[in-house]
């Protein structure tokens, strides 16, 4: 039957190769269509497909600082071997499940673990079943709805060097992340496309739900991170086109399951706060590609109006005085001769006080807002030439707010390399804690481990009812002995949380400046009105031109703070211009954003870069980044520090060595520069804050081998 299925698919290749010769086609032509051809025919093949990775490498950075105390380590070593397998089912031509394992091994910890355990990175049941007009996931997924319920604010970076873009893509998949706007979630999703019902071109229906947080259920282990309450969410949409026109309605909704909570008892001095956040939307749109579909020019529209709720609410725990009674014998012995003292005694009840704590759950109401963005825009693609041009306009007034559209996936604010450096004073320490290190580290690189549990990353909690509890247990101790359990830990500037409304009000003004001043989380960001345009521009594969222009400011602020950005960015692939059958690209770009209120922020980042086939299999790919943040009034991070400027560098240069197709060998080299103005201490002459700064220095040197199959 096997033999068949190969007889079968080399026959098809073959009559495929014949007909796209016959009609003269180009070679790009050729190969696109045969790629897609083989594509189609692999996954109509039933059975169990088995690919992946594997890559083995060596990092090691040498720090180096003034403000380092005499005995702290400077350098950093690790080396490793990691495997992501990926076990492909497929019952039917219509279904198929997916199961990504994840192993890792640290070499310079090899005879320290024992069972090092396989982390089940990816379980997805996925098809497209009903003739292919439903397409439905089950378990791991991403989903996208718009920019106004369900989706995934990304960094927008002009022309970003390829060594860069590789090593964030790294940096994200780690996480379990890409570069999509679409929401890493787990639970079920279904989405229904009629296909031509009439004079309608589609009919849309989506429904999806998950679960989003889970809280701790550990009867003496709470482990690391850990939620009050289970949190889920459910969406729904439903649209429909014709003649190019779109018009759909979409309803989010996250909440937390408070029921699920109170059934767990708390500290007497915890506060739980609960949100529900809701989100209403009507999106409409126009793409004149449906009516002049051989036009080299085409023009549209795409807007969204949507209406937010969110209600609070609140568990705390009351102090109150409670009465008890209490039985109480009072005896009179008149004679201590006598035996018997029934006569000489009497029963009485006493009223007694005592405190104890009374749960309290309180209604904090609700919030309503309300948001909308229009943006036209303009494709062309003639002699060479596409590009689109677009510009939106958008207005979120201050009470908006759309959980599952506004946490993005860059954070920040890590120490990826020489984590374990130790510093002469405690304000260095107490800035690096609140405010990390440089950006382009966080961005940029990333440290995998396989480590044993122990008693210091682990978190245990006295009371086997209570999520907190300053107790440490009792059992905490004697379950570590012979711990041979392993976890799987990173360190990057990515997260795959969903943060609510409160939570991420608590930590926004430590979001980097440098991604997005105006819009830090995306275009459902609060308080924002304003203009953004985007042109984007290539000619023949070789020249693209990115631009960027922005003027946001506050809707409701007392005092009306104004955002202005404006980027260029252009990318040239000399080898293609000349007619060269190796790339040689060169990228550069150029980003400033800056804020008149507030903090009176600046931020400038340039970008370089070079990917350029030398010789046969031998590549040279590098990039050179520089970023500035200027804080006009000091940012204060910690009690000891208020930030005044960071200056940022990361040099990355390297060969790639090609082994087999999107297999390689490659050794980098990088010098990551970082330099911290802050205010912190007291001048003793001016007894005024006193000018401080931190600067380090890394040398970085990468080299691994990665191999797909």
């Amino acid at each position: 039957m096997m033999f068949n299925k190969k007889i079968s698919l080399t026959s098809a290749i073959l009559f495929a190769t014949a007909t796209a010769f016959a009609e003269g086609e180009s070679v790009e032509v050729q190969q696109t269509s045969l790629l897609q051809k083989l594509d189609s025919l692999s996954t109509a093949v039933l059975g169990l497909k088995f690919n992946g990775t594997v890559k083995a490498g060596a990092l090691t950075s040498m720090a180096k600082s003034d403000q380092f105390s005499d005995d702290s380590p400077t350098q950093e070593n690790q080396a490793f071997s990691d495997a992501n397998l990926v076990l492909t089912a497929r019952p039917s031509s219509e279904t198929q499940a997916t199961i990504e394992l994840r192993l890792h091994k640290d070499w310079q910890s090899g005879f320290d673990e024992n069972n090092n355990p396989v982390i089940g990175h990816w379980f997805s049941y996925d098809g497209k079943i009903l003739n292919k007009h439903l397409d439905f996931n089950l378990g791991y997924m991403r989903v996208g709805y718009t920019p106004y319920t369900l989706y995934t604010p990304q960094q927008k970076l002009l022309q970003e060097p390829d060594i860069f873009a590789e090593k964030r893509v790294e940096a994200l998949a780690q996480r379990n992340l890409d570069t999509t706007s679409r929401r890493l979630m787990q639970g079920l999703n279904a989405d229904f496309h009629s296909g031509v019902v009439g004079p309608l071109s589609d009919i849309h229906a989506q429904v999806t739900g998950a679960r989003m947080r889970d809280a701790a259920k550990k009867t003496d282990q709470v482990f690391f991170d850990f939620d009050w309450t289970d949190r889920y969410f459910y969406g729904l949409r439903l649209g429909a086109d014709a003649f190019g026109a779109h018009l759909g309605v979409n309803y989010t909704d996250a909440f937390d399951r408070i029921k699920g909570r109170r059934a767990r008892k708390t500290d007497p001095k915890d506060t739980v706060y609960y949100e529900d956040n809701a989100v209403l939307s009507i999106e409409a749109g126009f793409d004149s590609k449906e009516l002049l579909k051989d036009s080299p020019f085409g023009f549209g529209l795409n807007g969204e109006f949507a209406m937010t709720s969110l209600k609070n609410s609140r568990d705390y725990n009351k102090q109150v005085s409670v009465k008890y009674y209490e039985l109480n014998e009072f005896i009179n012995v008149l004679d201590p001769a006598l035996t018997n003292r029934r006569d000489t005694s009497f029963i009485y009840v006493k009223v007694n006080e005592k405190s104890d704590y009374e749960n309290v759950s309180e209604d904090l109401g609700s919030v309503d807002g309300k948001g909308f963005y229009v943006e036209p825009y303009a494709n062309i693609d003639l002699a060479g030439i596409e590009g689109s041009l677009k510009v939106m306009y958008l207005q979120n007034d201050e009470k908006f707010w759309s959980e599952m559209a506004s946490s993005p996936v860059y954070r920040g604010g890590a120490t990826v390399l020489n984590a374990n450096a130790l510093f002469k004073d405690d304000s260095y320490s107490s800035l690096i804690d609140a405010f990390g290190m440089s950006s382009l580290e966080n961005m940029y690189m990333t440290v995998y481990n396989s480590n044993p549990l122990y008693a210091g990353n682990l978190m245990t909690s006295n009371s086997k009812n209570a999520l907190t509890d300053q107790e440490e247990s009792g059992n905490m101790y004697y379950r570590l002995y012979n711990n041979y359990k392993n976890a799987h830990f990173y360190r990057n500037g990515y997260n795959a949380d969903v943060k609510k409304k409160r939570e991420i009000e608590a930590e926004l003004f430590l979001l980097d400046p440098a991604n997005d001043m105006a819009l830090p989380m995306g275009v459902a960001t609060p308080d924002r009105k304003g203009l953004n345009v985007n042109l984007d521009l290539a000619w023949n594969g070789a020249v693209e031109l990115n631009v960027l222009f922005g003027m946001i400011s506050t809707v409701n602020s007392d005092e009306e703070n104004k955002f202005t950005r404006y980027a260029a960015g252009l990318g040239v692939d000399v080898g293609r211009i000349a007619g060269l059958n190796q790339k040689i690209k060169i990228q550069g770009s150029y980003d400033h954003s800056e804020e008149d209120k507030g903090f009176q922020r600046k931020s400038d980042r340039i970008m370089a870069g070079l990917n350029a086939d030398v010789y046969g299999p031998f590549a040279l790919l590098a990039g050179y980044q520089m970023s500035t943040r200027e804080f006009g009034v000091a940012l204060p991070v910690s009690g000891l520090a208020s930030i005044t400027k960071a200056e940022e560098s990361l040099l990355l240069v390297g060969p790639r060595f090609k082994i087999a197709p999107h297999s390689f060998i490659s050794v980098q080299y990088g010098l990551l520069t970082d330099k911290i103005s802050f205010l912190g201490g007291v001048d003793p002459v001016t007894n005024m804050a006193a000018n401080q700064e931190l600067s380090i220095d890394k040398n970085v040197i990468i080299a691994d081998v990665t191999v797909n199959f």
